[in-house]
């Protein structure tokens, strides 16, 4: 039996393992608060899913999108793809045809169908920016027009930017 300061020693060694183990996990399953929110002076949406309803992080941005994009806030929908890698580019192109959909997605109900989220980076990326992952989401607004979004999680916060509608 361990006694005096070897007993210490072995104690101040678990000690130090177990907070050691407690930061890594922490650090490991931390994410960050999203820079946005639902706005509740915005327009209502109703927005309902097609088959499983995605984690709390895509549903809380897809519901901002659809109500900025109803709000007719093309700038606070390009603002989404803010931290999506390389994603700033494509917001550019987005207004163009988001700005006649400002309409169609305030219409009534919005139906979204979402792909599993998943993370095909190496793991020596997902070392360094922990929470990332990639998904997309095909919107049919009230009057059956369709939209597509990119979705990427960078650090446990979803961004994403819309793609030409089809249809």
């Amino acid at each position: 039996m361990l006694t005096g300061r070897p007993f210490r020693a072995a104690v101040l060694a678990v000690c130090a393992l177990s907070l050691a183990a407690a930061t890594a996990l922490w650090w490991f399953n931390r994410t960050d608060d999203a820079p946005y929110a639902v706005s509740a002076d915005g327009p209502r949406t109703t927005l309902a899913y097609d088959g499983e309803r995605p984690d709390e992080g895509i549903d809380t941005f897809l519901t901002v999108f659809v109500q900025r994009l109803a709000a007719g806030d093309v700038k606070g929908v390009d603002a989404l793809a803010d931290g999506y890698p390389d994603g700033s580019g494509a917001t550019q192109e987005s207004s163009e045809f988001l700005r006649p959909l400002a309409a169609s997605a305030a219409a009534g109900k919005v139906t979204a169908k979402v792909a599993g989220a998943e993370d095909a980076r190496p793991f020596s990326q997902r070392l360094k920016a922990p929470g990332g992952g990639t998904s997309q989401a095909d919107l049919t607004l009230a009057d059956g027009k369709h939209l597509r979004v990119q979705l990427a999680r960078e650090h446990g916060v979803w961004w994403g930017y819309a793609l030409a509608p089809a249809g």
